[in-house]
């Protein structure tokens, strides 16, 4: 007979007079995938804050296995066979592996209650590594692995130190945006693994991502402005049911806004790169981007895409070759000049470079104008222009939940991610370099950054836009450079009447695919872009 890990019954929470959960209930069977999904702001992390006990509820109960079940902190928690994956990264960069998946069970691993013993730290951890499939070297130092591989580490310590470690028979994890960070082949590790733990214990999953939603959930509950609005599952509805219950609204037929996209080709070149190269990321990297035009670029994670839109951007320098901005040539790029040339850039990893969140919304916001939008010629701070303009993009962005004084911790990741767009926006910028964008933000929030990205074309402003969303790449772009192995390897026209497919791309993509790296020429340069 079917029973429950968890019931969740009339759970409210409420932060002063924001009402974040309202109502809510929810069962979750043993041996199952449940998938929450909803738009920022409608209460999913909230209600994996409160079952990991990081914060209490206001109103309601839960039962853990039929008991009542009230974790005080995250540690209670764990206790109870409960853990999770969060969704912002929380390992310590600069510690060995091991460490890290058996950070806070170190009690196991001492010798008379003092010394601990790294051998058998060491041989556990390799335990949950092979255990997990992921390829990781338990001793290496977590800070040397990229985005994917820190993210492939996090979700191997919550699915298996439960059972492999603590002995749980009926484990429950906690899923928050797993897959957001990790390149497809990881992605392809984690779900075999989300379907071994399936069959011991259960998973709570939140995802943006609506096809893996429907590939891998068996129950599907939507929440809309903290209540639960739909309990189904994937055969009973489809991804655009899915969007409409989340959204209330159909999903648009013109997704990414393809019917606005522009013939660019005689348009002025905004941004360009020459011989770009950077020691272990990437090399002999050249591009142009033109005025009104998105070029998009892609690869897996360990292509060098983001370490080139950060050498591009000014944040970490290049070995060798130019960057030219607005016909301004440099070998020594640097964001704070390039800043006030008109170029803005929004970094792939949120909470470590894009914002501070215990800082206010309106402190974030105008981070980047600090120097002269917002600070007059003596150095008075021109408050009340700030609160205006941070009150205007709250307003124009639905940045949910939030006012100019509010820390960015309090909301949601999609909503944090508004914060940072927001703040280049009120720059009126000429350039801009997008380092997934969308990342971590629902399907209505997308729509809505899609719509800004055309706006800023229409308007003139060359974005460079670098993304693991296959589909995002394809709807957004005018052209596609992809890259492998840290070189750029094929150029794609991607016109509005004609865009390439995902079988057009992974190809050139992966390690084994249909071009040679190594060979200079499986790149023409004499592409649409390249044309003077």
């Amino acid at each position: 007979m079917e029973h429950n890990l968890l019931a969740v019954n009339h759970l409210g929470k409420r932060y002063g007079r924001t009402l974040v959960l309202d109502d809510l209930s929810l069962l979750i069977p043993a041996n199952k995938v449940v998938a929450v999904i909803g738009e920022n702001g409608a209460g999913k992390s909230t209600l994996m804050d409160i079952i990991s006990g990081i914060v209490p509820p206001t109103s309601g109960e839960m039962l853990a296995r039929g008991r009542p079940y009230q974790p005080g902190n995250y540690r209670a928690a764990l206790g109870e066979g409960v853990s999770r994956v969060f969704q912002e990264q929380s390992l310590v960069a600069n510690v060995p592996v091991y460490e890290n998946l058996l950070l806070g069970e170190e009690a196991r691993f001492t010798r008379a209650g003092q010394w601990l013993d790294k051998r058998k730290m060491i041989a556990a951890a390799e335990g949950i590594v092979e255990a997990s499939g992921f390829d990781i070297d338990v001793r290496k130092r977590t800070g040397d692995y990229d985005f994917s591989k820190r993210q492939a580490i996090e979700i191997a310590r919550a699915c298996l130190t439960p059972s492999l470690l603590r002995g749980v028979s009926q484990p429950l994890i906690l899923l928050d945006e797993p897959t957001s960070a990790l390149d497809r082949r990881d992605e392809e590790i984690f779900f075999r693994l989300v379907a071994q733990v399936r069959l011991q214990g259960s998973l709570l999953f939140v995802s943006h991502r609506l096809s893996e939603v429907m590939s891998h959930a068996d129950i599907i509950c939507v929440l809309k402005d903290g209540r639960l609005v739909a309990t189904l599952s994937p055969g009973e509805t489809d991804e655009s049911g899915l969007h409409r219950l989340m959204v209330g609204r159909e999903r648009s037929a013109d997704h990414y806004y393809q019917q606005r996209q522009e013939d660019v080709s005689a348009n002025p070149i905004r941004l360009e790169t020459r011989r770009l190269a950077q020691s272990g990321s990437f090399q002999d990297v050249s591009l142009r981007v033109r005025a009104g035009e998105v070029l998009g670029i892609g690869g897996l994670l360990d292509s060098g895409k983001s370490a080139l839109g950060k050498a591009v951007a000014g944040i970490t320098p290049p070995d060798d070759g130019e960057v030219s901005l607005e016909g301004q040539s440099t070998r020594r790029p640097d964001i704070r000049r390039f800043i006030r040339q008109g170029l803005g850039y929004i970094p792939a990893e949120r909470l470590t470079d894009g914002l501070i969140a215990r800082f206010s919304v309106a402190w974030n916001f105008s981070l980047a104008g600090g120097g002269d939008l917002f600070a007059g010629r003596l150095g008075l701070w021109r408050l009340r222009r700030e609160q205006r303009d941070v009150q205007r993009y709250i307003e124009q962005l639905r940045i949910r939940s939030a006012t100019p004084v509010l820390a960015c911790s309090r909301l949601s990741g999609g909503n944090q991610q508004k914060v940072v767009l927001a703040r280049w926006l009120c720059r009126s910028p000429r350039v801009l370099v997008l380092d997934n964008p969308t990342r971590g933000v629902d399907a209505g929030s997308k729509e809505e950054i899609y719509r800004i990205i055309r706006e800023l074309t229409q308007q003139g402003v060359a974005i460079l836009l670098i993304t693991d969303e296959l589909l995002e790449l394809i709807g957004l772009s005018n052209r596609i450079l992809i890259m492998r192995r840290g070189r750029v390897v094929k150029e794609l026209a991607a016109p509005p009447d004609q865009k390439p497919g995902e079988r057009d791309i992974i190809p050139w993509m992966l390690p084994d695919g249909a071009s040679r790296p190594d060979e200079p020429s499986a790149f023409p340069l004499q592409g649409a872009g390249y044309a003077n």
